[in-house]
């Protein structure tokens, strides 16, 4: 009988494997690559370019500040998925040397929708890095979350300095927008105001001084929820029990 349970639990694992990874596509900005279905989001950015296999998004200070106002300080592209997406990830370099306390960063943006009414956008579920009190002055440096609420009161801590990191959003029935940074789950959107991503946007904020944030592997498409693989497991072990 354990024989029996290890290979229902193998089929299973299998099975959400298969169906996580069927509908996910991943863009890994090697050299070469097209960024032809990228375009401007609020104000377009000094450089947006493939290099060394990496996209290297650049900000140039004396662009700052923007004519237009403080909100076309935040620079960025963004690409449009054209498909239903629940799932959106990416890889993006933490330079704890050069970015101060103080300011806002970079950070990765899903444009949200729901499902009552597509053409309008109901969110925009952020991942942003900050230094210390960037937006409050007791927050240590890290990675904010922001919803249709604003930014939260809390920062993660849970990045590793000057390396990449990976930020994800995962958009469920069951408990809404879950973000993630390093695969650790560190806040959850409840509003139910999002449910589905239409898009995503790379951007960072110009505050006056020139850098360059790298990103690496995009990846996004629709996966089964979480709890689908917790409701197999439960059911083989039921199955199992009931064969004892």
């Amino acid at each position: 009988m354990a024989l029996m349970l290890k290979k229902l639990l193998a089929i299973g694992m299998l099975a959400i494997a298969t169906n996580a990874t069927a509908g996910l596509t991943t863009i890994e900005f090697n050299d070469g690559d097209s960024l032809a279905g990228w375009n401007t989001d609020r104000s377009t950015p000094s450089g947006f370019e493939i290099i060394n296999d990496e996209l290297v998004l650049s900000i140039d200070g004396a662009d700052s500040p923007n004519p237009q106002g403080v909100f076309y300080d935040t620079q960025g592209m963004q690409l449009q998925f054209g498909e239903y997406v629940n799932y959106l990830s990416i890889d993006m370099f933490i330079d704890s040397d050069n970015w101060l306390d103080g300011f806002r960063y970079a950070g990765i943006w899903g444009i949200g929708r729901n499902s009552a009414n597509p053409s309008n956008v109901a969110g925009w579920p952020i991942l942003e890095y900050q230094g210390a009190g960037a937006v409050v002055p007791a927050n240590p440096a890290g990675v904010a979350t922001w919803d249709n609420l604003g930014w939260g009161a809390d920062v993660s801590t849970l990045f590793n300095a000057n390396a990449y990191n990976n930020l994800k959003l995962w958009v469920t029935s069951g408990s809404g927008v879950q973000y993630f940074l390093n695969d650790t789950l560190i806040y959850t959107d409840t509003s139910g105001d999002v449910d589905y991503l239409s898009g995503v946007i790379l951007n960072a904020r110009n505050y006056g001084t020139s850098y360059d944030v790298k990103f690496d592997n995009l990846t996004f498409g629709a996966v089964p929820e979480p709890g689908l693989f917790v409701l197999f497991a439960f059911g083989a072990l039921m199955v199992f029990r009931r064969h004892r």
